[in-house]
């Protein structure tokens, strides 16, 4: 019986830095995230997916559900840490950010301009308005995948 030699194949490194890794999270998805999204992401989070979309922190906390005392009160805690509820707000936001700007083949400004124009689909909802709650997070992320896959109904 002859022994296989297997080889080893390398991945080209990507040209693009994730957004998850430009935010400071270890994934995008699995237990490492729900790890971090349980101990709380840090307040510099927001901060740095505010600058990657180009946003004030202001409007994201709002689009996330945060009021804006709230926040407040997070970043001045000695821990800086947002809860896991609100963790998992920002998660759902950087998420919908990734698909928009998977499905407009990479264009960050392409992608920031689509979730802030009204969709048909959304009935004339703009995508980012439905950032802080699951279940408008979820309708956003199945009009990309519908878009995508060019099923418009």
């Amino acid at each position: 019986m002859a022994v296989q030699q297997l080889r080893e194949f390398r991945l080209k490194p990507k040209a693009h830095q994730s957004i998850w890794a430009k935010v400071g999270l270890p994934a995008g998805e699995g237990p490492v995230l729900s790890d971090a999204i349980n101990h709380g992401f840090s307040i510099d989070v927001v901060n740095r997916f505010a600058e990657a979309v180009s946003m004030s922190v202001t409007n994201l906390v709002q689009y996330a559900g945060l009021s804006r005392a709230t926040f407040a009160r997070r970043v001045k805690d000695k821990e800086h840490r947002l809860k896991p509820s609100e963790s998992e707000a920002f998660a759902r936001m950087i998420r919908m950010y990734e698909a928009a700007t998977l499905m407009l083949g990479g264009n960050k400004a392409d992608a920031i301009q689509w979730l802030n124009e009204p969709a048909i689909g959304l009935n004339g909802k703009r995508p980012i308005e439905l950032m802080g709650s699951e279940s408008g997070t979820l309708d956003v992320i199945r009009l990309i995948n519908r878009l995508m896959h060019g099923v418009y109904m």
